[in-house]
């Protein structure tokens, strides 16, 4: 950290194009390309920037837009603009508020998502908490997850110690307005925890200890070894104690 402190800062506010290094501050608010890796202590990004390379940095934090090819490695990375990241995604604090494609796999230890983020790997974190839209292609991993459905997220497994999905009770009209659509609905081939939670849910497999499935769910097979619920306007297929 003392080493990065010392050395210069970056400040781009028109139009630049660099090689890359080490910086201390790193602040975009004209049109950057940086062709090459770049190690800095902070990254703020209100205007355009484009990387073919990694980016390493304390904090990251992207209100225009961004495109990184290569990976990201941040303790901090916020994301209120739109950004897309061609390659993996390391940071144990995310939070995105805005719009993230992540064309690779995504570690952390805590992901807020208040926006929209549409991830084609896998992911690992101890918690996620979802207020916005999310699309995984491949598997969630998380200590806890809780999501409140506005419109049709999806994931392809998730497995967790304790998995909350729920439908936001009072729809914003924000995400209407963008017109991602379609009604509240979280559609997946496996749900695998301790504790679950379901509603609107459209899954092949639940399977846990103690299992609530809530209304608007249809999920073909429950095996659980607990406590099975399930609400009258839930369809399941078939259950079984293990």
């Amino acid at each position: 950290m003392e080493e990065r402190n010392k050395r210069n800062d970056l400040n781009v506010a028109g139009i630049s194009q660099t090689a890359g290094g080490n910086f201390h501050r790193v602040s975009i608010d004209g049109m950057a390309k940086v062709n090459g890796n770049l190690d800095c202590t902070s990254m703020e990004v209100n205007g355009t920037l484009k990387m073919h390379g990694a980016l390493t940095s304390e904090s990251a934090t992207i209100n225009g837009m961004c495109t990184l090819n290569g990976p990201l490695t941040s303790f901090r990375v916020r994301v209120d603009g739109m950004t897309t990241i061609n390659g993996d995604l390391h940071s144990p604090e995310l939070e995105v508020n805005g719009k993230c494609t992540v064309r690779g796999r995504v570690d952390g230890e805590r992901i807020d998502i208040g926006g929209v983020i549409d991830i084609e790997g896998d992911v690992q974190c101890e918690s996620m908490n979802v207020r916005g839209n999310i699309k995984i292609s491949g598997l969630l991993n998380a200590g806890t997850v809780e999501i409140r459905l506005h419109t049709s997220s999806s994931a392809k497994e998730i497995g967790g110690e304790r998995i909350d999905i729920r439908r936001k009770e009072q729809q914003n009209g924000f995400w209407k307005s963008i017109g991602l659509g379609g009604s509240p609905s979280f559609k997946t081939s496996l749900i695998e925890g301790d504790e679950i939670v379901l509603e609107d849910t459209e899954a092949d497999i639940v399977r846990g200890s103690n299992i609530f499935i809530g209304r608007g769910c249809n999920i073909r097979l429950v095996e659980y070894s607990g406590e099975l619920e399930v609400d009258q306007d839930a369809k399941v297929g078939s259950s079984q104690r293990i």
